[in-house]
C-alpha cells in the first residue's frame, strides 16, 4: 500500500500527458512546526501537486480535460465557453505527534501518533474573475502511509529529536473524500506609481473521513507584477488551486500577502479513533496567514507563517507553522 500511493502520482502524471500539452505547472510544498520553533500536534506535511495547461472551448475540443469539463457542466461554476479548465493531480503527506516526541510509552493525555498520505485529483475551472473546482481524494492512515519513514528522515536531517512512539500510531484506515473550492478576486488597484494591490476571497466545503471541513477566508497582497494565482495560501485552503494560473504573466515580480481564515470542522478522524486518548476536536477555528513570494517566467518561491486557534478543546495553545513552496512551469 505505501508503494502505491507513492508511486500514484507520477503513474497518473504520465497517463494524463499524452493528452494534454507541455506547458503544465509541477510544486512541491513543505509544511512544518521548526519554522516556528516548536515541535507537535500538526507536525509536518508534504504535497507534490502538477496542474495541466489550461484549455478552453471545451464544447468543441477533445482529450481528457475538455471531456471532464463536459461531464461536470452540469456543476454550478464549470462553463464550457468563456472560461479555462486545467487537471490537478496532488501526492500529500501529514503527520500529527504528541508534544513528547522522545517518550516510547503512549500519553493518553496527550495526542496519538497520526500518519495520513492521500492522493488528490480535481478539474478546476477559471476566467479573468474567479476559479471553481471539484475533484475526490483516496488515501490511507496508518503505517501503509510512510509518515514514520518520513519524520524520522526530516529529523535525521535537521538535527532534531528521533520521534520513538510511532509503534503505537492509529490506523490503519481508508480514507476518500470530494471537494469544492471557489475563490474570486474582489477588487484588483493600484498604489502608486509603482505597486500592484489585490483583495480575494475563496470557500470550500472537503468532505472525507480524517478531516471533514468547510472553510473561508480573505487576503490582501500588494508587491509588483503579481502573479495570476487566485490564492496565495499553499499550506491552507488553497493546495492544489494554488497553482491555477500562476504563470499566466510573464516576467519577474514579488508579492507580500496577508490572509485570515475560518474553518469549520464537521468530521475529525483523531477525535473518532483516539480510544483512550482524550481528544476532542473544536467546532472550528480562526486563523491568519502572513507570507510573500518572488516569481519569474518558469520559476516561483513562496516563504508562509501560518497560526489558528488549537482545533482541540482541552489545549489553548495555537497551532502555528511554516511552509515552503517551490513550482515550476515546464
Amino acid at each position: 500500500m505505501q508503494l502505491l500511493f507513492r508511486f500514484s502520482f507520477v503513474v497518473l502524471l504520465f497517463a494524463c500527458a499524452p493528452y494534454v500539452s507541455h506547458a503544465s505547472t509541477v510544486g512541491f510544498s513543505w509544511d512544518n512546526d521548526l519554522f516556528v520553533g516548536s515541535d507537535g500536534q500538526y507536525t509536518n506535511g508534504v504535497r507534490a501537486s502538477w496542474v495541466g495547461d489550461g484549455q478552453d472551448h471545451c464544447a468543441d475540443r477533445q482529450g481528457v480535460t475538455c471531456s471532464l469539463a463536459r461531464a461536470l457542466s452540469p456543476l454550478p461554476g464549470v462553463r464550457l465557453n468563456g472560461e479555462r479548465h486545467a487537471l490537478t493531480l496532488s501526492l500529500e503527506q501529514v503527520m500529527i505527534t504528541p508534544s513528547d516526541i522522545s517518550r516510547e510509552a503512549p500519553n493518553y493525555q496527550d495526542l496519538p501518533y497520526v500518519g495520513y498520505t492521500n492522493l488528490e485529483a480535481g478539474l478546476f475551472s477559471w476566467d479573468q474573475h474567479g476559479l471553481i473546482g471539484y475533484g475526490m481524494r483516496v488515501g490511507v492512515v496508518g503505517k501503509d502511509s510512510g509518515a514514520e519513514q518520513s519524520q524520522k528522515l526530516v529529523h535525521r536531517i535537521t538535527g532534531s529529536t528521533a520521534p520513538q512512539g510511532w509503534d503505537e500510531q492509529l490506523g490503519p484506515e481508508v480514507i476518500g473524500g470530494l471537494y469544492f473550492l471557489h475563490a474570486r478576486r474582489a477588487w484588483q488597484g493600484e498604489l502608486g506609481n509603482t505597486l500592484q494591490s489585490e483583495l480575494g476571497y475563496a470557500w470550500g466545503v472537503d468532505a472525507n473521513n480524517f478531516h471533514g471541513t468547510a472553510s473561508a477566508g480573505g487576503f490582501v497582497r500588494i508587491g509588483q507584477n503579481l502573479p495570476r494565482n487566485f490564492i496565495p495560501d499553499y499550506a491552507g485552503i488553497g493546495t492544489a488551486g494554488s497553482l491555477v494560473g500562476l504563470f499566466d504573466g510573464s516576467g519577474f515580480g514579488w508579492e507580500m500577502f496577508f490572509a485570515s481564515f475560518g474553518e469549520w470542522i464537521g468530521y475529525s478522524y483523531l477525535e473518532e479513533n483516539s480510544g483512550l486518548y482524550d481528544v476532542e476536536a473544536r467546532d472550528g477555528v480562526l486563523g491568519l496567514v502572513l507570507g510573500g513570494g518572488v516569481h519569474w517566467d518558469r520559476f516561483s518561491f513562496t516563504l508562509t507563517l501560518q497560526g489558528s486557534s488549537s482545533p482541540l478543546r482541552n489545549s489553548d495553545d495555537p497551532l502555528s507553522f511554516g511552509n515552503m513552496s517551490f513550482m515550476w512551469k515546464i
